[in-house]
């Protein structure tokens, strides 16, 4: 039951970032927007950690596992997602983090150990081609025109190493670590290195005080990194890395059905269509037994 709880907590939740991060762009140059989303988020975290007493001290090897964590997931995915996102429709990008839940599996059974099902990549390929029925309209207007294929690149770039950032979150090294502990120094190195790539960029530093900016980036900061990322990571040590991604094929149509109440997207009959494909994905991928190797389990 905490499993699926915490599931459906990450798909709802990130499923709704997306429209909280369209109310971040505009103002403040998005390499600062990530800097204060994630330093908040870190922050947050080791404040956490002390008043809950939690060991935040550790050898300078054991640092390895929450740095490349920080590095992949929480600063190279996003800068190249959001890269990627100047050229590429929503939908597009949207499908190719769908790819997202093929690459854990594949990099799970390299680096980790864990078996491949065979129902675990059919699930996969039902999420993927349902986001393709969903989003049929932007991919029929796609063309490899230079700015297309650099956003393609750039987004099929975060999809790969977000994968990676999500081994080694499923490595033993980042489970010998208390889970809010290896959390707070992933975040923390993650607000270092996007705040290096900020200004490498040149970017002026800025700050909008309007109601929604703020709210918005409270809003991922503490629920969209702070909480939903705590449960990821713990989901990934319960059911491995393969089923836990699969939430990069339903959180697409979360943040659908939020802009079929905000901003009037139309359901048609390939949407809907593609919808009872992720469903259907989804439903084989609850039946799945994946279980990460013994040699794994946190000491």
């Amino acid at each position: 039951m905490r499993v699926t709880l915490a599931f459906i907590g990450c798909v709802l939740i990130w499923g709704s970032t997306w429209y909280a991060i369209e109310l971040q762009l505009g103002v403040v140059p998005k390499e600062w927007s990530l800097v204060y989303r994630f330093g908040i988020a870190s922050t947050t975290l080791f404040l956490l950690c002390l008043v809950r007493k939690e060991r935040l001290i550790f050898p300078i090897i054991q640092h390895l596992w929450p740095a490349c964590t920080g590095l992949f997931l929480f600063s190279a995915t996003y800068i190249l997602t959001y890269g990627g996102a100047e050229y590429l429709t929503s939908g597009l990008v949207a499908i190719t983090f769908a790819l997202l839940s093929f690459l854990n599996i594949i990099n799970g059974r390299i680096f980790l150990g864990n078996a491949i099902k065979p129902s675990a990549l059919f699930s996969a390929l039902l999420g993927i081609l349902g986001l393709a029925l969903i989003f049929k309209p932007e991919i029929d207007s796609f063309t490899l025109d230079d700015e297309a294929f650099r956003g393609l690149l750039l987004c099929l770039g975060a999809t790969l190493v977000c994968s990676f950032g999500n081994t080694f979150a499923g490595t033993s090294g980042s489970r010998s670590m208390p889970l809010f502990s290896f959390n707070a120094w992933a975040l923390g190195y993650g607000a270092l290195f996007n705040f290096s790539y900020a200004i490498y960029s040149g970017k002026p530093v800025g700050f909008d005080v309007s109601v929604s900016y703020v709210g918005s980036l409270l809003y991922l900061a503490i629920i969209g990194t702070v909480i939903a990322f705590s449960m990821y990571i713990w989901l990934i040590e319960q059911i491995g890395i393969g089923r836990a991604a699969y939430m990069s094929v339903l959180t697409p149509v979360i943040a659908l059905a939020i802009s079929t109440v905000f901003e009037g997207f139309t359901w048609n009959l390939f949407a809907l269509s593609g919808l009872a494909l992720v469903v259907c994905g989804n439903l084989l991928v609850a039946r799945t037994r994946e279980k990460p190797s013994p040699q794994l389990s946190k000491s």
